[in-house]
């Protein structure tokens, strides 16, 4: 008699869903690296400095969320 070799994790795909789980935190994580440092280095201008490229501090999180979708996109 021949049984089936099948690992109790393929069954119901648990393998694939736990992979795309751990690659969309890991992007996640990049997504939030890349957004702190662009903050991080805006915070750092001063208001003459902001002034002169034209930006308010109210622009920052548009800006750091708009650099972080480029370093890694949705």
């Amino acid at each position: 008699m021949n049984y089936a070799q099948t690992s109790p994790l393929e069954g119901f795909g648990l393998r694939r869903r736990m992979r795309g789980l751990i690659t969309a935190f890991k992007t996640a994580r990049a997504r939030r690296a890349a957004f702190d440092r662009a903050y991080t280095e805006l915070r750092s201008l001063d208001d003459r400095e902001l002034m002169d490229l034209g930006l308010s501090r109210s622009d920052f999180v548009d800006l750091a969320e708009a650099e972080a979708n480029k370093v890694v996109p949705i």
